[in-house]
Parts: structure tokens; C-alpha cells; sequence
């Protein structure tokens, strides 16, 4: 964004819109609410003014009002810019090795044997990678289990398939899903177990991600495996993980201590009041 930082209004050059894209994942990434309805942005996008809405948010502003609710630029739908696509699973297999193996894909395998022995299980597979869905998707294919797919490349009409296809087929039994793609605005209740193929280090993801399965309407336990490598970079992201919810948690506790000290101030004001 210093890149961008002396321009209020940015010309939508190709140059600057890759700049908007990859500021707006970072907002998405750490979760900030859209300014209009204070939640997790649904359908995010960046204005040309470099702020971050909900679709839907911004453009109810845009018909009332043709401005950017937090500068006052004018503003038109022509000017709100998507995050950075995803690669299509087609686009990824000319690159990837496809048929590689390892053993956190062997023990992937395993949960999945042993799971879906319950004729009434489903298994929902988060990575934050889709070329490791990618991987993971072909020895699906050699397995011979049937499955859907949800990630960013895919239209609006595809992931509504895919999540009919889940909720709705009793042959399709597991979804591949991009974990930024299902952390928000999906029912997915249909499945009752998650496996976080991948560790992401914004612990808020995951959770939202999860949420999607254990949730209002979800009659089952539900049953969560995350799959980490030892000795490796993911040992670090869950260091991370940790921090942010142990600071996630200090704050709460000092509001919660701040209204109880509120509360018994105003109380011994009253009291003084009919003493």
C-alpha cells in the first residue's frame, strides 16, 4: 500500500490493480470487517480508493449514493476490484507432479478409509493451497472415491453445484475446499468430519472454516484432524496460532475485568446516592 499511499484515488492501471488484489488478500487474511456492516467481509473487493467491503455492502452505497462511503470519492461498480484468482485444478496439473506422494497424503488416505466405513459420513478436506488439492484430488482419483471441488477459480454456479452435490448425492462423500474460499457464508453441515490438510497462521480462518461443518443444523459430532509434518515450517505456524489466540484471549479478559469494574463503580454510586 506505501506504493500507492500519495494517490488517494488509484488509476486502475494493470500494475496498480495487481497492487489493489494483493493488498485486499492481506485484509481477507486478517480478517477485517467491512466498514459498512462491522462483520467478516463476505465477497470481498477494493475500491480504487483502497478500501476493503462486502460486495453486496458497497454496492447498496454505490445506488444511493455514487460515493465511497469512507473518503467521499466518487465511486461506480466499475471501480471495485476482486482478489487475485485462483489457479484452476486443470491450469495446476501441467505444472504439478501430480503423482507424487507423501506421508501426510498416506495418512490423509487413512482417515478417509477408516471414516467413510459409516455409510452416513461425509469428510470435508481444507487446504490454504489449491495446487495441493490439486495432488491430493489424483490420488483421490486412483482411490476411486468420488468428490466435489470448491475453490476460488470456480464460478458462483459451480460451488452451488458442488455444495448440492454434497448435501444432496450419497455417492459424493468428500469435498476438496479452499480454506480463504469456505471461511465464510457456507453450510456444509451435510459433512460431519474436517481435515485441515495445512496449517494457516491466522487461527480465525480455520475456525470459520470449521464452522461451516459444526454449526447450527449439524445433528452429528463432529470430528476435526489437522495433519502437521514434524520438524517443519508448520510446527512454527502453529507457534503462531498460539500467540494469537492466547493475545485474542487477554483481550477479552481485560474488557470483561473493565465492565465488571464498570459495574460495581456505578453500583457504589447508587448506593451513596440512597444511603
Amino acid at each position: 500500500m506505501k506504493l500507492l499511499e500519495e494517490q488517494d484515488v488509484v488509476p486502475l492501471t494493470p500494475e496498480n490493480r495487481r497492487l489493489l488484489q494483493e493488498a485486499l488478500q492481506l485484509f481477507i487474511e486478517s480478517q477485517d470487517e467491512c466498514p459498512v456492516c462491522y462483520d467478516v467481509m463476505i465477497d470481498p473487493v477494493i475500491t480504487h480508493c483502497k478500501h476493503p467491503f462486502c460486495r453486496k455492502c458497497i454496492t447498496k452505497v454505490i445506488k444511493l449514493q455514487h460515493k465511497c462511503p469512507m473518503c467521499r470519492a466518487e465511486l461506480s461498480e466499475d471501480k471495485l476490484i476482486d482478489p487475485p484468482p485462483e489457479h484452476s485444478a486443470e491450469e495446476e496439473k501441467k505444472t504439478l507432479d501430480t503423482e507424487a506422494k507423501s506421508s501426510k497424503i498416506e495418512a490423509l488416505l487413512k482417515i478417509l478409509q477408516a471414516t467413510l466405513k459409516n455409510d452416513q459420513s461425509k469428510v470435508i478436506i481444507f487446504s490454504q493451497w489449491t495446487s495441493f488439492l490439486t495432488i491430493i484430488q489424483r490420488q483421490l482419483d486412483e482411490a476411486g472415491y468420488t468428490y466435489v471441488r470448491l475453490d476460488g477459480s470456480m464460478s458462483t454456479g459451480q460451488r452451488d453445484a458442488a455444495v448440492r452435490a454434497l448435501d444432496n448425492d450419497p455417492k459424493t462423500r468428500i469435498m476438496l475446499a479452499s480454506l480463504s474460499v469456505c471461511s465464510v457464508g457456507l453450510n456444509l453441515v451435510a459433512a460431519d468430519t474436517v481435515i485441515l490438510a495445512d496449517s494457516w497462521w491466522a487461527p480465525a480462518i480455520e475456525d470459520q472454516a470449521v464452522d461451516r461443518v459444526h454449526r447450527l443444523g449439524q445433528t452429528r459430532p463432529t470430528t476435526v484432524w489437522r495433519l502437521v509434518m514434524e520438524n517443519s515450517v508448520e510446527e512454527r505456524v502453529l507457534d503462531i496460532q498460539a500467540e494469537k489466540r492466547e493475545l485474542v484471549s487477554k483481550a477479552f479478559q481485560e474488557k470483561a475485568s473493565k465492565q465488571k469494574k464498570t459495574k460495581e463503580t456505578r453500583m457504589a454510586d447508587v448506593m451513596k446516592l440512597l444511603a
